[in-house]
């Protein structure tokens, strides 16, 4: 790879260093601070309720995701002012969007008791109220959080835009456990993590107009042609925070109704730690999402090409070392994380845990049409059988089998989701079965050449200056 690909990466991977620690210190340290000072039945509340707001992330229509992506394409391809023009456009459609999914919303909370439909115990009606009212508003500043870190990809400083993300989020989460600690309730925290979100967007914003000066707020580049080009692609993506939404927050949901908010406290950090295994994917997703759209933009062909298959080879590795660290180690951090409050049900996690793997492998290789935005084939069947698959099988395990029937409905729903992806995004990529499998299984010592290149690059780059 070139060498100024070979320094991006190096430095997107020191971003995702930096995120993966601060994830790792929020989801360690999440659970034993609200079940200490909150206790397993207010925590189950709040994890149901924290559930629900997630489904209105999906309200910018997968806008931002796609102008991100085409953003980075177009500014590959040296159109900066069409980068311009999707930036602005996007930018008013998310503000406008943002006024009718609030006020949908504000209905549903003051008129619908979910408190009581949700079998409640500690939480007030009016407290219900007050903290989903507070995690919508967290989600719709989300909505410009999101394109102005899309702003970055534009002049490929996404590691800047990666690395402010995860401060954002650490924000949120000290202002959050500040306030947990203090003595605060769940509509106490629910603000100051509301709070947390704004500084850290204005921060991002601040620390985009310096890294791409050109791409500004305004209205002169936007049109409605511009969003109605971006359409078809970001309704598209709309499929995904969707399908997310249901897999995640809906089968919490489905286990709260079915087993009751405890067995939700139990479900909801064994499956955070299994997912330690997607960690890798998700880490590599983020690095080769944007090369894999400037590499189409520019038509590098080669390049796009060994993307794919190294983002696979280095996630299926890294995927199983940590698989066989977690089995080794979740006995000693299970009690420790918990409090001793739960035991370690090894059915489920032996579940969660193979289903983490096989999420890393197709979803790395769903990046191949994520990127170029060309997933509509996909869109629909990622909600069918990843969303509302995952959900009616972890629903029928749950009333089966309790908390390990509803991993084995995740496990079911992952198998499908990758025999559906894979044939898909190898014709894409014009790439066999055979070339894909003998890539992925040897071991990925090509990391070490490109980190050695990209420090030679960055070497002579400071003896130049």
């Amino acid at each position: 790879m070139d060498a100024n690909i070979n320094s991006r990466l190096l430095r997107g991977l020191g971003s995702q260093g930096y995120g993966q620690v601060v994830q790792m210190l929020i989801r360690l340290a999440e659970v034993p601070l609200l079940l200490h000072y909150w206790g397993l039945q207010l925590y189950g509340e709040w994890l149901i309720l924290a559930a629900i707001p997630a489904y209105l992330a999906i309200g910018d229509g997968g806008f931002a995701g796609a102008a991100s992506r085409d953003m980075s394409m177009r500014s590959a391809s040296g159109d900066q002012t069409g980068s311009l023009a999707v930036f602005q456009s996007t930018a008013l459609l998310l503000i406008l969007v943002s006024l009718p999914v609030f006020g949908a919303a504000l209905a549903l909370v003051l008129f619908a008791p979910l408190g009581e439909w949700l079998g409640f115990e500690q939480m007030t009606e009016n407290e219900v109220q007050v903290v989903l009212l507070v995690l919508i508003a967290h989600v719709l500043v989300g909505f410009q959080g999101g394109l102005i870190n899309g702003g970055f990809w534009a002049s490929g400083r996404y590691p800047l835009g990666m690395a402010f993300s995860s401060t954002t989020q650490l924000i949120e989460f000290v202002a959050m456990a500040a306030a947990v600690a203090l003595g605060g309730g769940p509509a106490s925290a629910a603000l100051v993590y509301l709070s947390g979100r704004i500084v850290g967007t204005i921060l991002t914003r601040l620390a985009l107009k310096q890294a791409t000066p050109w791409l500004i707020y305004g209205i002169a580049n936007s049109s409605f042609a511009e969003i109605r080009r971006l359409s078809s692609p970001a309704f598209a993506s709309l499929a995904f925070p969707l399908g997310n939404a249901l897999n995640i927050q809906g089968v919490r949901l489905i286990i709260g109704v079915t087993l009751g908010p405890a067995a939700v406290a139990v479900f909801a950090p064994l499956r955070t730690l299994s997912n330690f295994v997607i960690q890798p994917r998700t880490i590599v997703n983020r690095l080769i999402q944007p090369e894999l759209g400037l590499a189409f933009g520019a038509n590098n062909q080669g390049l796009f090409d060994r993307l794919f298959l190294q983002g696979c080879q280095v996630t299926l590795w890294i995927g199983v070392g940590v698989l066989f660290v977690l089995l080794l180690a979740a006995p000693w951090i299970w009690p420790i994380w918990t409090q001793g409050q739960a035991a370690l049900p090894w059915p489920l996690f032996l579940f969660l845990l193979a289903a983490a793997l096989v999420n890393s492998l197709w979803h790395t290789a769903l990046m191949v049409p994520y990127a170029t935005n060309r997933h509509g084939r996909i869109a629909v069947i990622y909600i069918g059988l990843y969303g509302s698959g995952a959900l009616a099988v972890s629903y029928f395990g749950a009333q089966v089998a309790g908390l390990a029937g509803a991993g084995a409905g995740l496990l079911l729903a992952e198998i499908a989701m990758f025999a559906y992806v894979l044939p898909i995004v190898l014709s894409m990529a014009q790439q066999s079965w055979g070339i894909w499998l003998s890539s992925i299984l040897q071991p990925p010592t090509f990391i070490f050449s490109h980190v050695i290149s990209a420090a030679l690059h960055r070497l002579d780059s400071k003896k130049s200056k």
